[in-house]
């Protein structure tokens, strides 16, 4: 068996990890690099190099940092990712229309075969390699870590996971369950490098956005359209305060996905907003003026924002910037302008992510990486990527008798293990 990191290993974003043996190969996530990243972009024909003789892609979640390259996978490799996470990447890329040529991304997309949780997939029909997806808690909607069963091995590809989001509670039981110990595990490492940042829980989060809603009446929230959790807690936070959650278009389309498919599964993310057609019409602006309310917005939201904040302004609007600190950092390679003009037009009127405990990573604390490792027990080691490039993952206490494959090759138990 051969089992790549492409990449990943030294930076946040941009994963493509290989499994391969006789006749039989896949690929788990084909990432383009996040912002602010200075590394160069995979060209068409180094993706083309990447992908060989592959059988398929598989996705773990619909980040760009994970799938930002799959327009660029020829078109006879099947690529798999969750049903609903394909709907909201259609949503995506269907609202950028208007913005450029986005139709082989599009076509990408719709030729994209779906997994579904905990259904054992027979890559290409070979009996070789078996991929079993299993639900994570992250902050993309329908994200999954993956078994792998190769030649009498289990690995483990956890993607991006966390314990402390509303689903987070089922991932230990998953583990002991239905994975149980496994050979390698593939584990990301966000937060090895952040392990300042205070990491709360999303029911925290909505007590501390119900305080908000009854102090402020005009409440916008920066955030990702995205984000299913979030989303739920910002809505759970205006049904309890009876302020109106207000979305546009887009936002509604993706909230019309989250409801067809996670509503079913509980309450809380069935999502009933009002869909802003003219902020400007009487009617409209009575009900709001009267009613009070949150409204999530984007980085692109900068034109819209203006236009409201010159109208709803008998009380002071008030901001929630429920996003991660690096964007609104001056003079960074990750700084966002777009993210530090809209803070600029609330002045000191924002409610400031972790430090005013209205944001929290989608990524798994450092507690929880250890238990997950531990949980597991991987037999040959551990493969730590989406990490920073100084973070260690032999850093965390409690996991110094598992061996840690760094950047190199290794060649053991009939696999050949190379991390570059």
């Amino acid at each position: 068996m051969n089992l790549i990191i492409h990449r990943g290993a030294d930076q946040i974003g941009g994963c493509i990890t290989e499994i391969s043996t006789e006749n039989c190969k896949i690929l788990i996530d084909f990432g383009s690099n996040l912002p602010g990243c200075k590394k160069e972009e995979l060209t068409e024909e180094q993706v083309k190099s990447i992908i060989g003789n592959a059988d398929a892609v598989f996705y773990t979640h619909y980040h760009s940092d994970h799938v930002g390259l799959h327009h660029l996978i020829p078109t006879n490799v099947l690529q798999y990712i969750g049903v609903g996470a394909k709907e909201v990447m259609l949503c995506k890329y269907d609202a950028l229309r208007g913005h450029g040529d986005y139709s082989k991304q599009i076509e990408a997309i719709e030729r994209m075969e779906t997994y579904c949780a905990a259904k054992r997939i027979d890559v290409s029909k070979k009996g070789k390699i078996f991929v079993t997806p299993y639900f994570v808690s992250h902050s993309a909607f329908d994200a999954y870590m993956f078994l792998i069963e190769c030649e009498g091995k289990k690995i483990l590809h956890t993607g991006d996971f966390r314990r402390h989001g509303y689903i987070g509670k089922g991932l230990f039981p998953t583990l002991k369950k239905n994975v149980g110990e496994v050979d390698i595990l593939i584990t990301e490492g966000t937060m090895l490098g952040r392990s300042q940042e205070c990491v709360i829980s999303e029911s925290e989060i909505q007590k501390n956005i119900i305080k908000a809603l009854r102090e402020h009446k005009y409440v916008f929230a920066l955030c990702s359209s995205t984000d299913l959790d979030r989303l739920a807690t910002f809505h759970a936070a205006c049904k309890k305060t009876g302020r109106i959650f207000l979305v546009d278009e887009y936002q509604n389309r993706v909230l019309n996905v989250f409801t067809k498919y996670a509503g079913c599964k509980s309450d809380l993310f069935q999502f009933n907003a009002f869909k802003l057609i003219n902020y400007r019409t009487v009617n409209v602006r009575n009900k709001l003026q009267k009613e009070g309310f949150l409204m999530p917005i984007r980085m692109s939201s900068g034109y819209l924002l203006k236009g409201m904040l010159d109208i709803y302004n008998d009380e002071k609007p008030w901001l929630i910037y429920s996003m991660w600190s690096g964007y609104a950092k001056e003079g960074k390679d990750y700084t966002n302008s777009d993210v530090i003009n809209i803070r600029n037009l609330f002045g000191d009127r924002i409610l400031d992510g972790t430090m005013d405990g209205v944001h929290t990573s989608g990524h798994a604390d450092v507690e929880t990486l250890k238990e997950v490792c531990q949980t597991v027990h991987p037999r040959i080691g551990v493969i730590p990527i989406h990490k920073d490039e100084n973070s260690r993952y032999d850093s965390i206490s409690g996991i110094s008798s598992y061996f840690i494959f760094d950047e190199g090759d290794v060649d053991i138990h009939d696999i050949h293990i190379s991390v570059k």
